[in-house]
């Protein structure tokens, strides 16, 4: 199969991937605000994002670290190993990390103000234990190359959510009836990934690994956490300090807007899933043709982006009441303002995936920093002068040299690549 016909191959269950999540995503938001007013769905809004944290958090950078890994080990005797050390890895953190967020919990939300979430969070906790263990395999099949198995698992887990809260919640502020579908959705989607990864990686159980595998991933994490936790703080932060800062009703203004957008950089997360493990791995003679490989797949997302916040400016002028109650009507200013933050997010995720792949972990986790500290103080001046709005306007400003520092170190990622040697050929 030739190069071009994989990564067509790969790119296109990427989509379909990102496709089935899309549907059954927006399918759930649609349930939820049809069975919640604005204020209730404002509340949930402010719980699932302190959730999305924790989730985040509890993943350490593992599963973006252990790609470099098992991509570098997929042609060799080694993979095998190397999948269930990582796996092992996997399994160890996620345990001490519920153990500890158990303990951390109330202390944590009485100091962001939110002491009323406890109850609930503590019956989440198992939900975090399971959930990044999913997402495991997730990025292993896309280390793989086997996008077709990561879009099975997004589809089990976006769909048994979907048909599970549809089946449990009913309306009200019952959330722990939601907590329970999600948890059960993960579940099933963590049986499948494992069901899936036995019948397809050999010797998992008697393959060699390479010497300190489990070290040099765990250190590699470390970067990798700080961007991700950096990168999905700085996603959530705007709507926890709207809550502090303003209403229910704002926060649920917001966060209405926030769902139509949110799911649009995984265009770019699909097209990063099929082609960056194929482009990341080059040596002096092939870094040239792929960084123009590279520059032809990020101006064909630049043109499908035009088409796409084409498309979010029709649904903000009158998709909005279609979609929403007529109570939301109000959510269509800060989607408008938002349209920046949709462009600069997805050259951000393609550009910095390339840069985990080729170990810039730790230039990425600085620029995420950055953006954080960017955030936080546009919505502390923003949000206090126009609500929604003004968070909205925080998130697009902020992302803006985000996403410039990404492609700066993207393109010399590749001039970089060329002076040393692939990790494969160290081999």
């Amino acid at each position: 199969m030739s190069t071009a016909t994989k990564y067509a191959k790969e790119t296109s269950w990427a989509v379909a991937s990102k496709g089935a999540a899309f549907f059954f995503y927006y399918g759930l938001v649609y349930y939820l605000t049809r069975k919640m007013s604005v204020d209730v769905w404002g509340n949930w809004s402010a719980f699932l994002a302190l959730l999305n944290i924790i989730l985040l958090i509890s993943d350490q950078g593992l599963n973006v670290a252990l790609k470099r890994y098992v991509s570098a080990a997929r042609n060799s005797d080694e993979l095998g190993g190397v999948v269930r050390l990582t796996f092992v890895l996997r399994l160890v953190t996620s345990f001490l990390f519920t153990l500890a967020i158990a303990f951390l919990i109330q202390p944590l939300l009485d100091l962001l103000g939110q002491p009323f979430y406890v109850a609930l969070m503590r019956r989440s906790l198992l939900l975090v234990a399971l959930y990044g263990i999913m997402e495991y395999f997730k990025y292993l099949f896309e280390a793989l190359h086997r996008l077709r198995f990561t879009f099975m698992v997004n589809a089990l887990e976006h769909g048994s959510k979907l048909i599970l809260v549809i089946a449990l919640f009913h309306g009200g502020e019952r959330f722990i009836a939601i907590v329970t579908g999600f948890t059960i959705a993960v579940a099933v989607a963590l049986a499948g990934g494992v069901i899936l990864a036995l019948r397809t990686i050999p010797g998992v159980f008697t393959s060699p690994a390479p010497p300190r595998i489990m070290r040099e991933a765990y250190f590699y994490s470390l970067p990798v956490f700080l961007m991700s936790i950096g990168g999905f703080i700085s996603l959530e932060i705007d709507t926890v300090m709207l809550k502090n800062l303003r209403t229910d009703y704002e926060t649920g203004i917001y966060s209405a807007a926030k769902q139509i957008v949110m799911f649009l950089p995984h265009i770019s997360l699909a097209f990063s899933m099929g082609t960056i493990p194929g482009i990341s791995v080059f040596n002096e003679q092939t870094a040239r043709s792929q960084r123009r490989l590279y520059y032809r797949i990020l101006g064909v997302m630049g043109a499908i982006y035009l088409l796409v916040c084409a498309g979010v400016v029709a649904f903000a002028l009158w998709g909005v009441r279609l979609f929403f109650r007529s109570e939301y009507d109000a959510a269509s200013a800060p989607l408008l303002v938002l349209i920046p933050f949709v462009l600069f997010n997805a050259a951000t995720i393609y550009s910095g995936n390339l840069m985990v792949y080729r170990g810039l972990a730790w230039q990425r986790s600085i620029n995420v920093g950055l953006t954080i500290i960017a955030n936080v103080m546009l919505n502390w001046w923003l949000i206090p002068i126009w609500g929604a709005v003004g968070a909205a306007a925080a998130s697009s400003i902020a992302y803006l040299p985000y996403c410039v520092l990404n492609l700066r170190a993207a393109h010399k990622a590749f001039v970089v690549g060329a002076e040393t040697i692939d990790m494969r050929s160290e081999k």
